[in-house]
């Protein structure tokens, strides 16, 4: 029987060892040495900030006041408090953005306020403010509207709402532009960075947004204390701002990781009808979600909404009083969900093929779509192409006449807007982040756009394969049910301040591996030294179905607990493979 041969998918990088000061750095705070390790790999090296990693509170986050624009945002608050004048709140269609609304209308029916919402449409609206935005804000006859989640760079319709007279106040995250928006008060953390005391840059728009909300109530309060419904509804809406900082992939460091692990504790027993709902809906009538929990099963059950252009129901199962009903609009989310997995399936089927087939012509680049391919999913999608082939990925759909809009995706070390730079010409618009971007053009310039991209692709160096950092190599044994209770100390996990992955070497299989879901996943039973797991490889199916019983290879993986009908044990979600020898 011969040795089946499979390579690694990344470069493996080991932590340097840290056994000779891990041990007493993990005797000064009492945790466990691996979880010490996980600490030090993340230059948390010193105790005081070890012991604010563990322990920091929500008394940690700054004062509202901070906020640039904080003075002017509470005028103008006091403003439409007197004359009871109608807010609009404008927000996105994704997580952030939903939860964001959700937050602030809340706050405003507390204060017995009124208040309308417009959530946009992902394909016919597009990011931030359009002609239904200005629709919406005439039929409501609001004088004040509140972007959140948007607004920073949104300079002419700002400057048209001041010419109609309707205040405004942004509560954003994203970058600003070389000028000043034409709004009342712009509370977004970067335009402090040039300051002496530059303001923490990483929260979400819905983060913002809870700052703003606690920072207004001890305003309309004065120095008095809260009412208690005030106090409770401040603490029930971090979780709100938990789901969206993970949601948008903020990083977990400073005061995002207490407004994160405090609200996802607030999620399962939340006085907020709806996101009680959708929280028990998805499993967590007893368990507190984890940050991993929220990136993998609610973020995508609120993207669905978006994604298949229903961006308003996120809203309504968020932000319902009613338990009964929030149980029923849950239970529509989880179907849409469903809906949205089956028209991601196929559009994957159906723009892979010519995907494949442009990188076998030798391609650096892939730039495919078709006019009646759903918008909403293809982000996504162009996550799973690109990921397949390992070359940055552009998809289009034709949305209306005239008008075709995609979304890219590429792997780390490509920069999406510098390579669509080389073809703007082409371009009627397009933006974003070096690995994640959205475009929009004329589909009579398709050959010309896909020609000038290729040319474009051909000035950039092929990005380098991808790294995995490993904390440490392990021994099968040492990873117990005590050891991830440790680890769990350390939550939440995610952007800047990574899950824990590990290495175990010359682990052998035992049988087989047992496919799953239509062959997409495989399960593998592995062993060392007499300790056997079970280990789980997520897409991996067909890499690793010809695996044999007796081969041996080194694992990286994640260490996740399993809880079947009340038995616990610990599971290896596999990251990536390579056999070596035969045993």
């Amino acid at each position: 029987m011969s040795q089946t041969a499979i390579s690694p998918l990344s470069r493996w990088k080991l932590f340097a060892d840290a056994t000779a000061q891990r041990e007493p750095f993990a005797k000064s705070l009492g945790i466990g040495n691996l979880a010490a390790q996980i600490l030090i790999n993340r230059d948390i090296t010193d105790l005081s900030s070890a012991k604010s990693h563990l322990t920091s509170g929500l008394n940690t986050l700054p004062d509202p006041a901070q906020l640039p624009d904080f003075a002017e945002a509470m005028a103008v608050m006091d403003e439409v408090i007197e004359q009871r004048q109608t807010i609009l709140i404008h927000g996105d269609y994704d997580v952030d953005g939903t939860c964001g609304s959700v937050l602030l209308h809340h706050l405003f029916k507390l204060l017995d306020l009124q208040v309308e919402v417009f959530i946009p449409d992902r394909e016919g609206d597009g990011y931030s403010f359009s002609e239904n935005s200005f629709k919406a804000i005439e039929k409501a006859d609001a004088k004040l509207v509140v972007a959140v989640d948007n607004g920073t760079t949104a300079y002419e319709p700002l400057a048209r709402l001041r010419k109609l007279g309707v205040k405004s106040i942004i509560l954003d995250h994203h970058p600003p532009g070389e000028t000043r928006p034409d709004c009342d008060a712009l509370l977004n953390p970067w335009t402090t960075q040039n300051q002496e005391q530059p303001l923490f840059p990483w929260f979400c728009g819905a983060g913002v947004a809870w700052l703003f909300a606690w920072g207004l109530l001890r305003h309309v309060h004065g120095e008095g204390k809260l009412p208690e419904t005030h106090r409770r509804f401040l603490m029930d809406a971090t979780g709100l701002a938990a789901i969206a900082t993970v949601a948008d992939s903020m990083k977990l460091i400073g005061p995002n990781r207490p407004l994160v692990k405090h609200g996802l504790a607030t999620l399962p027993n939340s006085s907020l009808a709806g996101l009680k709902a959708l929280t028990h809906a998805l499993g967590f009538q007893k368990k507190t979600p984890t940050a991993t929990d929220i990136g993998f099963r609610l973020a995508p059950h609120l993207n669905a909404a978006g994604r298949m252009n229903q961006a308003a129901l996120a809203f309504q199962v968020l932000s319902t009083w009613d338990q009964r009903e929030g149980e029923q609009l849950a239970d529509r989310l989880k179907e849409l969900n469903r809906q949205r997995q089956i028209v991601q399936a196929e559009e994957f089927a159906a723009l892979l093929p010519e995907a494949e087939a442009q990188r076998e012509a030798g391609d650096k680049i892939i730039f495919v779509g078709r006019p009646e391919s759903q918008f909403g999913v293809l982000g996504v999608v162009a996550a799973k192409i690109h990921e397949a082939t390992g070359l940055p990925t552009l998809l289009w759909a034709e949305c209306s006449p005239g008008v075709a809009r995609g979304s890219a995706r590429g792997p780390a070390g490509s920069h999406l807007v510098k390579l669509m730079d080389g073809a703007k010409e082409h371009f009627v618009g397009y933006g974003g982040h070096a690995a994640a971007a959205g475009f929009h053009f004329d589909p009579d310039n398709l050959a010309a756009l896909h020609q000038a991209l290729r040319q474009s692709a051909e000035q950039f160096p092929e990005p380098p394969p991808p790294t995995l950092d490993i904390d440490c190599e392990v021994q099968p044994q040492e990873i117990t049910l005590k050891v991830m209770a440790d680890l769990a100390t350390l939550e939440p996990f995610g952007n800047g301040f990574a899950r824990p992955l590990f290495l175990a070497t010359d682990m052998k299989v035992q049988a087989s591996p047992r496919l799953m879901t239509e062959g997409r996943h495989a399960a593998l039973d592995l062993s060392k030294h007499g300790t056997g797991v079970r280990a789980v490889g997520f897409n991996m199916g067909e890499r690793l179905q010809d695996l044999q019983a007796g081969d041996l290879c080194d694992v990286v993986f994640e260490p996740m607990v399993n809880d079947f009908r009340g038995r616990r044990s610990v599971e290896w979600r596999i990251q990536d493979f390579k056999t070596t020898q035969q045993c």
